[in-house]
Order: C-alpha cells, then sequence, then structure tokens
C-alpha cells in the first residue's frame, strides 16, 4: 500500500536525489569498463579525432547511463518509495547494465560489432554448453559487482542526507554538454565527409550519430555537389593499412624451376567437368591432379580473383588496390627471375590488375581487348604466340583469363551439342524457370565451347620441351541457374554451392602422380601450395595466407568465401552467413536452406574472424 501525504513526498524526492548520485557513480564505473572501446578501435589520426573520441565517449554513456536510470529506477521510485527496496533495486539495474556492458566489450574485442539477438542467443548457448570455462569470470564479477552496488547505495544514502549544498548542476552540466557537443559535431564532420570522426560512428553500442545533410542543403548551407565529390574522395582513399606479409619470407629457390601456367576459365561450375560436357578437360584431369572438393573464395569476378592471387579473403582487397599491394606470390616470381605472360579476355586494364594484382610488373600493357567468346579465342592465340617466342632459358609464369561463361557467350557461327539452346541471350528475360532448360544449354555450349580452347591451349603446352611447366586449371566462380528453386540466377547473387564450387586440375609433372581427391579444399590453398612446393618458401603460411596446403587432408575444415561486406563459412553440410553488422545465418549446403532451429559455432566464427583481422595494420 503505497504512503501519502508529506511523509510518501518527502521519502520520493530524498531516493530521487540519492539516485542521481548513484548515476553518477554510476557513469563513472560505466567509463571506467567502456573504456576498453577505446583501446579496441584504436586512436584517430587527428588531434580532433581524438578530442571527439573522448568526448563521444563521455557523453555517451553518461546519456545510457542517466536514460537507463529514468526508464527503470526513477519510475520504481514512485512505486516502491522504501529506502531498502529502492537501494536493492537499484543494486541489481546497475550490476546487470555494467555487466550486460563489460560483455559487449568483449564481443566487439573479438568481431568489432556488437550485442544483437543472434550474437546473445550464441553467448547463451556457449554458456550452457560443457566447455563453457570462459565464462567462469562471471560467477566472480556479478556477485562482487552486486556487493559493491549494495555499498555504494547505503553509503551514498547516508552522504547524500548530510550534504545541504547541491551539486546536481556542475557535475550535470558538463556531461550534458559532452552529449549535445557530440552530435554536434558529427552533423559537422558528415556534411563535410571528415572520416577521423565519421568512422567512430560504430564504436560504441547503441550509438546513433545525428546527421542532417539533407536539412542542410534544403536551406542552402551545403552544396550537394560538393558533398557528393567529397564522398566520392574518401570512398578512393584507403580505410586501414594492409599487414601483407606478416614478415619478410624465407626462401630456398629450387635448382630448377618450372614454369607456371595458371588458366581461370571463369564461370566454370564444378558439375560441367565431366567426359560429355569437357572432354578435353576432363582427359587432362584424369591423367593428372583433380580435386573434387573445391571452393572459390568469391562469389564474382574481382573477389575471387583477388583471393586466388592473395590467398586472402576479398575484405583486403580495396587496401591492396589503394596501396598499390601486390601478391607475395607475384613477387617471389619476380624475385626468382620470372618472364610474365598476361593474357586476360576483356584485357588487364581494371584495378584489380593494375593496382593490385600486376602493380609491380613493368612494361606489361594494361590495355582493354575483346570481351565473351573472342576475347577467349584471342587470348588463347596470343598466349599461343608468345610461347613460340619463348626461348625458355628463363622459367616463366603466365595467366590466361577466360570470362566467355560469365557472358553465356558463344560465336555467332557456333551451336553447340546441347539442345534445345536460347539462341539470343536478354539477360532481362532469359531468366526466367520458363527458359530455364533453354539457358543452362546455352551455358553448356558456351563451356563446349570453352573447352575445345582448353584442349588447344593445354596442346600447345605439351609441345613445350627443356623445362617442367606446372598447368593449374581452374575457375573464379560458378553460375546459377535457380538450381535450388529459390530464384536465384547468375553469379554474385548467393553463396550457394553452384556458386562457389569450381574445378581445380593441376598437371605437375616431376612431384606428383595422376589422383583424383575428395577433400574440402579452397582457391585460399593455391598460392601457399605454390609457394612451399614450386618456389621453395620456407616461412610459416600463416604469415603471407589465410589457406593451407592443398594436399593436407582434413575432412572437418572450415572454408570462406566473401565480398568486402558478407562472409559464409563451409563446414561440412553446414553454411555460415554472416556480415560486419553482426547477422547471423545458418543454412543446409544440400539445399542452400534456413535451419530455423540450427546456430553457429561461437569457436567458429572466433576463428573465421580473425582472419578477417591478422593481415589488417595498426
Amino acid at each position: 500500500m503505497l504512503e501519502t501525504g508529506n511523509i510518501y513526498r518527502d521519502n520520493v524526492s530524498r531516493l530521487i536525489g540519492w539516485g542521481h548520485w548513484l548515476v553518477f557513480f554510476n557513469i563513472l564505473l560505466a567509463l571506467l569498463v567502456s573504456s576498453r572501446y577505446l583501446l579496441i578501435a584504436g586512436w584517430p589520426d587527428t588531434p580532433l579525432g581524438v578530442g571527439y573520441m573522448l568526448t563521444s565517449w563521455v557523453g555517451h554513456f553518461a546519456f545510457l547511463s542517466f536514460f537507463t536510470y529514468l526508464l527503470t529506477l526513477f519510475p520504481l521510485t514512485f512505486l516502491f518509495p522504501r529506502v531498502r527496496a529502492v537501494q536493492l533495486m537499484g543494486a541489481a539495474i546497475a550490476t546487470g547494465a555494467l555487466t550486460l556492458l563489460l560483455v559487449d566489450t568483449q564481443v566487439f574485442s573479438l568481431f568489432r560489432f556488437h550485442l544483437n539477438p543472434t550474437v546473445w542467443r550464441l553467448l547463451l548457448e556457449q554458456a550452457q554448453a560443457e566447455e563453457a570455462s570462459g565464462w567462469g569470470w562471471l560467477f566472480v564479477w556479478v556477485p562482487l559487482l552486486f556487493l559493491f552496488e549494495l555499498w555504494l547505495a547505503g553509503w551514498l544514502w547516508r552522504w547524500s542526507q548530510r550534504r545541504r549544498r547541491s551539486l546536481t548542476l556542475p557535475l550535470a552540466l558538463p556531461l550534458l554538454a559532452s552529449f549535445f557537443l557530440t552530435h554536434s559535431v558529427h552533423i559537422w564532420a558528415d556534411a563535410l565527409v571528415y572520416t577521423p570522426i565519421t568512422d567512430q560512428k560504430a564504436n560504441f553500442p547503441l550509438s546513433y550519430p545525428m546527421t542532417a545533410k539533407s536539412f542542410l542543403i534544403k536551406q542552402g548551407w551545403l552544396d550537394e555537389d560538393r558533398y557528393r565529390q567529397l564522398s566520392r574522395q574518401v570512398a578512393e582513399q584507403p580505410q586501414r593499412r594492409l599487414n601483407y606479409p606478416l614478415r619478410p619470407l624465407s626462401v630456398q629457390a629450387p635448382d630448377a624451376s618450372p614454369n607456371i601456367l595458371l588458366v581461370v576459365a571463369d564461370g566454370l561450375r564444378a558439375d560441367q567437368l565431366d567426359a560429355i560436357t569437357m572432354p578435353n578437360l576432363n582427359r587432362f584431369a584424369s591423367r593428372h591432379l583433380r580435386f573434387d572438393n573445391h571452393l572459390s573464395a568469391g562469389n564474382q569476378p574481382r573477389s575471387a580473383l583477388f583471393s586466388l592471387f592473395y590467398s586472402l579473403p576479398s575484405h583486403y582487397q580495396r587496401d591492396a588496390e589503394q596501396e598499390g599491394i601486390a601478391p607475395v606470390f607475384i613477387d617471389e616470381l619476380q624475385r626468382q627471375d620470372y618472364r610474365f605472360g598476361l593474357f586476360a579476355s576483356g584485357g588487364l586494364d581494371k584495378p584489380l590488375y593494375r593496382n593490385a594484382i600486376f602493380s609491380t610488373l613493368r612494361n606489361q600493357p594494361f590495355d582493354t581487348a575483346a570481351r565473351g567468346a573472342e576475347g577467349d579465342r584471342k587470348a588463347v592465340a596470343d598466349f599461343s604466340l608468345w610461347l613460340e617466342q619463348e626461348d625458355n632459358q628463363r622459367p616463366w609464369f603466365s595467366f590466361v583469363y577466360l570470362d566467355a561463361l560469365n557472358q553465356l557467350d558463344l560465336p555467332a557461327d557456333t551451336e553447340g551439342p546441347f539442345q534445345p539452346s536460347l539462341q539470343q541471350l536478354n539477360p532481362a528475360q532469359a531468366y526466367q524457370n520458363e527458359q530455364r532448360d533453354a539457358l543452362f544449354n546455352r551455358y553448356r555450349n558456351a563451356v563446349f565451347y570453352t573447352d575445345r580452347l582448353l584442349g588447344q591451349l593445354l596442346s600447345r603446352v605439351r609441345q613445350v620441351e627443356g623445362r617442367d611447366t606446372l598447368i593449374i586449371v581452374t575457375s573464379g566462380h560458378g553460375v546459377e541457374f535457380n538450381d535450388n528453386d529459390n530464384n536465384t540466377w547468375g553469379f554474385g547473387s548467393a553463396y550457394s554451392p553452384y556458386q562457389l564450387q569450381v574445378p581445380l586440375v593441376i598437371g605437375w609433372p616431376g612431384q606428383h602422380q595422376p589422383a583424383r581427391f575428395s577433400h574440402p579444399t579452397s582457391q585460399l590453398d593455391l598460392v601457399p601450395t605454390l609457394m612451399r612446393q614450386a618456389l621453395g618458401v620456407q616461412s610459416p603460411t600463416r604469415s603471407f595466407s589465410t589457406g593451407q596446403s592443398l594436399f593436407k587432408v582434413d575432412a572437418n575444415r572450415w572454408r570462406l568465401a566473401s565480398d568486402e561486406e558478407e562472409y559464409v563459412i563451409y563446414q561440412q553440410d553446414d553454411i555460415t552467413l554472416f556480415n560486419r553488422r553482426g547477422d547471423v545465418q545458418l543454412l543446409r549446403a544440400k539445399d542452400y536452406k534456413t535451419e530455423p532451429d540450427a546456430s553457429p559455432e561461437l569457436s567458429l566464427l572466433l576463428q573465421v574472424m580473425n582472419d578477417l583481422n591478422r593481415f589488417q595494420g595498426e
């Protein structure tokens, strides 16, 4: 029963005054705990950025603490105006809030994002598991913090009753000023695209700094064209430094270095490598090394090629392009005096080639060329002509890129054996279930034509004498034709096996006998295998790669594919899809459908996040 009259009002008034002091001291505790965010996120490069970080840190956690009090303890004070009851509730609420904050700092240190429902569920499941020893600190932290909060609540009650002078205004004003200054400065920084400040927006939990671009443009205080120009300039600047390789390589070069030919028939699915659709490559594969359970590391050309050459997730691609960092594989080939022959359908005048993969090569023709079937034919012809001019005194590396399959392109005078086939390809109308069979037959005909080119190329290479030639034939990604009945077509639209599973065939004379492998492998594994077995690199693989040897058999290994925003983990029959915001989804590999009652492994996400951050510079 609630008290009434002066006694009730006096109790509530004293408890509200005491509550303000409890909030103030818990703001200090929250700042102490949340200081971990400052260390994890790293300090900005400019004094203004540092000043903003400190100001926003104080203002944000002061606001969160006071807002928590307003939503919880403040209304409870009116309902239960008893000193002991309010002190007990205040201690419990403060303990819960600070514990949640501490858990979030741990999640942020591991994943670089904050708690969300999916991650919270994963943490609870891990806490209930037998191996949840990592949660033992909570059994110490929570009771000690609760006892401390009870003592603090009692001490503040006695202390506040003896005070006659109010300190509310002097203490509250700096905190309030920090909060408003944070949002005001962010409005300015967002309008001027000042990244030392705008890049901090995800540092703290529940942080939503204000923006006002539309209002400023409408009032004429911000020039829209100028803003867009600044945005483009910032987008072209590196967001972080790529620390790759982690340390200088130790190399013992072989006495006789092999020639290396890397052929990427982009868009080639693994299930097309059979005696009917690809007789030439299938015959070659039967006589050499064939990897049947091989995944690309990207579902579109740029991300797949980046990961193939660098053995890194495409998360690092923008940094490599903007900083002009070439793959250690290309650098080592140059150090060992390899000659280079590069032949790409569509040409090499692309940022990925010019600014990253081949950025350290001199006298390379970074020009455009025909694409599709004609570009493929020309690339193979140019390679054959280049090969005739080689004196074979020095080892060579050649890259041949074919892209007709990406466009389902065929020469005008070619029909192909698979009929009925779609004759005129109109992407706006072709990707429909009514034409699925005809469209798929067109794809198979394009594969058949590509195989003919590969037959010519492989036949030409076999005529080279005097030095062993290591031949690698693979693809960047596959192409999907609504195979899972989920209206998914083409490439770059999903991380299903149809878009990621690609063939890998290696002719490796002198080292490996013909074999067919079924253990899980990845495109991230190719470079470390070549570096160690063909180029004599002795350094640990982890210092320059996120892959492993192609010949390491591990049926339970996980494999990563990604673009700059999304990541997918293949582990046996499960697919874990997640992004930088912390959204996590578990799917079945057999049909790419969601598993509603399943949850990904937290330990697996930790391993993947380590690879996604291992080569990120300070």
